[in-house]
């Protein structure tokens, strides 16, 4: 009878092992990837974040021009303000209202500048958005097959962005192979470029 247990105990053994490693074999393994440090630290995400700067840059460059000239519009204004205010005792009264007529017109000219302005920089702001999302676009695009290029290499199922997981085994993030992996395709497209072409091999 004792023979018999463990005979039934060895038979129930081999298939709970067969049941785990079934099991393991099901079980996807799982990579981890911080795309935000992808984004910060590669050649590529630098180029891209370059752009994006230069978006940004062209629209404050535009913005600061539009206030100087505004500024100059409120000093000319405040100039002939001053005028009317000194020399009005000894203007005529033709050249008063003449003196006024321009603050209106020139405090005219300045709301219209405001408006056109405003609504200038909020066109360049909507472009630059949409420049943007595709720029964005366009890297998620080719860091993509890096990113299953890497998941092959090691074996990896299925990976998940760092910032849906709560926490994080070093030993699964891909981060810093995928950055690599960027760098090279980043780096060799140059020397791709300066290579010069192969001649065709003479015709017989």
């Amino acid at each position: 009878m004792k023979k018999t247990f463990v005979a039934g105990l060895l038979v129930a053994l081999a298939f709970a092992g067969a049941a785990v490693a079934q099991e393991a074999a099901k079980s996807p393994r799982v990579g981890i990837i911080d795309m935000a440090r992808v984004s910060a630290e590669s050649l590529l995400g630098k180029s891209y974040a370059a752009q994006l700067e230069k978006l940004q840059n062209d629209i404050s460059a535009e913005a600061t021009r539009k206030q100087t000239d505004l500024g100059k519009l409120d000093a000319s204004i405040k100039a002939l303000q001053d005028e009317l205010e000194k020399q009005g005792a000894v203007l005529s009264a033709e050249a008063r209202e003449k003196k006024q007529t321009e603050i209106v017109r020139k405090t005219r000219e300045r709301q219209a500048f405001l408006e056109d302005g405003q609504a200038e920089i909020n066109r360049m702001r909507e472009r630059a958005q949409q420049q943007a999302q595709s720029i964005n676009n366009e890297f998620q695009l080719k860091v993509r097959p890096l990113v299953e290029q890497v998941a092959k290499d090691k074996g990896y199922d299925l990976v998940l962005d760092s910032q849906v997981a709560y926490t994080i085994n070093k030993d699964f993030d891909i981060t810093r192979d995928v950055i690599v992996k960027a760098d090279e395709t980043e780096k060799a497209k140059p020397a791709a470029a300066a290579a010069p072409a192969t001649p065709p091999a003479p015709k017989p």
